[in-house]
């Protein structure tokens, strides 16, 4: 038998055990349920991640939702950032802003010429026309670059026994011909440039204003001004016609925007009557004048001649002198081509003029239409700006062939 005393150590012992065994069993079964909680918690997190677009990756993008997407390139033009910001406004309305330049014509013309606001209005206004009209200048410039062939020879070309430049391909075989195959020179006789005389006239009457195509005669001008000097096409004059003939732009200066300021501000459109007569003998000595003087134009030069009018009144002289200055134009070797421009808002058109016709005496006069007895063999009739680089290309083409057909009959 053991001792008391030990026995009742034994029993306290046992009795402190099981008072501190039901904490231990707290202790352990809190642990275990925040283990739990911690791992419904990450599963949860687990989920949200998962169902948050932000967080998915790449791969599962590539591999779930990604379209179809084809292997050829493409070509994108953002033409918000080709167009000038302050030109961006003027380009919306074409129709308005030609309402506005017809008012601003009125308006800048009744200054007195030679005024400083006078001259930067005919400047702002000549650059409003370049705006309206760059997209038809560039367009009537590759299509005449098709028909105005190369004149002047400014590329070399052959094989000839002189010049002044070697062929350093000719070279080698000259001198393995025993020096006998000697054509190894070049000469410049291949047309590389376009050397043309083109004088643009314009009608400076006053019916121009009364038939509202004062306008459309600008248009017209910056058009046809503009795509020339692209093309590079060689000489052009400017003048104005009406009781007189004046020249507003030379042959030998270069044309550009000064140039179109200062038609602007000479063609006032005032003169009382057309002498169209008067005007195609001046015109006549003026090619020639420039056909002299200039050294580097040779006399087989061609000349062409764009009259830009309303076509009013052109018998005013007399219907046989005006035939007998065209025919005399012709003979000159002068290409003689009349825009009629036509405004559709005017009143009335010039296909709806009748003219009479006198026979003889005693007899009652014919009536007619005046376009029947137009005195120009080659003429347009223009109503909008717009279909003038086709329609002048048009004519040119089925005239110039025509043209070159008689002759080789």
């Amino acid at each position: 038998r053991g001792n008391p005393m030990d026995t009742e150590e034994e029993l306290m012992r046992a009795e402190d055990t099981e008072q501190l065994k039901p904490e231990a069993v707290q202790s352990e079964t809190a642990a275990t349920s925040g283990s739990s909680e911690m791992e419904v918690d990450m599963q949860t997190l687990k989920t949200k991640e998962d169902q948050d677009p932000r967080t998915t990756t790449p791969h599962q993008e590539t591999e779930n939702e990604r379209p179809e997407r084809s292997r050829d390139s493409t070509i994108h033009t953002l033409r918000q950032f080709l167009v000038d910001s302050v030109f961006q406004p003027i380009l919306k309305d074409i129709s308005e802003l030609r309402q506005e330049m017809e008012r601003q014509l009125e308006t800048w013309q009744a200054h007195d010429y030679g005024n400083a606001e006078e001259e930067k209005a005919a400047a702002e206004m000549w650059q409003n026309y370049l705006v309206l009209t760059a997209s038809l200048s560039q367009q009537l410039c590759e299509q005449l670059r098709l028909l105005l062939e190369p004149t002047q020879a400014a590329k070399l070309r052959g094989d000839y026994r002189t010049g002044k430049r070697l062929n350093m391909r000719k070279i080698i075989p000259y001198i393995a011909s025993q020096f006998r195959k000697d054509r190894i020179w070049l000469r410049r006789t291949k047309p590389s440039k376009r050397q043309y005389q083109i004088c643009l006239a314009i009608d400076d009457s006053s019916s121009m204003v009364d038939n509202h195509t004062k306008q459309l005669a600008f248009e017209s001008l910056a058009v046809i001004g503009n795509a020339l000097t692209l093309l590079e096409v060689g000489q052009i004059a400017v003048c104005s016609f009406g009781e007189s003939v004046k020249l507003l732009h030379p042959f030998h200066e270069q044309f550009n925007d000064s140039s179109g300021t200062h038609i602007l501000r000479l063609c006032t459109f005032q003169q009382r009557k057309t002498k169209i007569a008067q005007f195609l003998e001046t015109v006549a000595k003026m090619f020639a004048a420039a056909q002299k003087l200039s050294q580097n134009v040779s006399p087989e030069t061609a000349q062409l001649l764009l009259i830009v009018s309303d076509g009013r009144d052109l018998f005013l002289e007399g219907k046989d002198r005006v035939l007998a200055a065209v025919q005399a134009a012709q003979n000159a070797n002068i290409f003689v081509i009349f825009v009629v421009l036509d405004n559709p808002n005017s009143r009335d058109s010039i296909l709806d003029i009748k003219v009479p016709i006198f026979k003889g005496p005693g007899e009652m006069p014919e009536i007619r239409s005046y376009m029947e007895e137009f005195p120009f063999p080659f003429y347009i009739i223009l109503r909008d700006v717009n279909a003038l680089p086709e329609t002048l290309s048009d004519a040119l083409r089925q005239w110039f062939e025509l043209v070159t057909a008689s002759d080789h009959s």
